[in-house]
């Protein structure tokens, strides 16, 4: 199995969002399921890259009090790029792109394992 990147969104995915943004260190519940299937693809030398609007400072917090294995935040320095803004991954699990819709840990590295682009197909 080739090994992947998979940039995980931080609000709406990785931690409760209702879209209404207080301040950057107003977070909210961990979303169990997907640190269960980030897990899962860290254990199968996957790696992981979580991005935000966020701070770096705040999602490294976040993921140190939870348990949260990654290798990057909002970057990923194996890739040069002309566009800092967006970093390079695989797969992007984000709620307003791949749509997570609580699905299983199971479903969702099966979803991840599994994922192709359009233009692959």
């Amino acid at each position: 199995m080739k090994k992947r990147t998979y940039a995980f969104d931080f609000d709406g995915v990785i931690h409760e969002y209702d879209g209404v943004f207080i301040s950057d260190e107003h977070v909210g519940k961990p979303r169990q399921d997907v640190i269960k299937a980030i897990k899962k693809l860290k254990s199968m030398d996957h790696k992981i890259l979580i991005y935000s609007t966020r701070s770096d400072k705040v999602v490294e917090k976040f993921c140190k009090n939870h348990d949260i294995p990654y290798d990057y935040i909002n970057h990923n320095p194996e890739y040069k790029t002309g566009n800092p803004g967006k970093p390079v991954a695989s797969v992007y699990v984000d709620d307003r792109g791949y749509t997570y819709k609580k699905q299983s840990a199971g479903q969702l590295v099966k979803d991840l394992i599994n994922f192709e682009p359009h233009y692959k197909k």
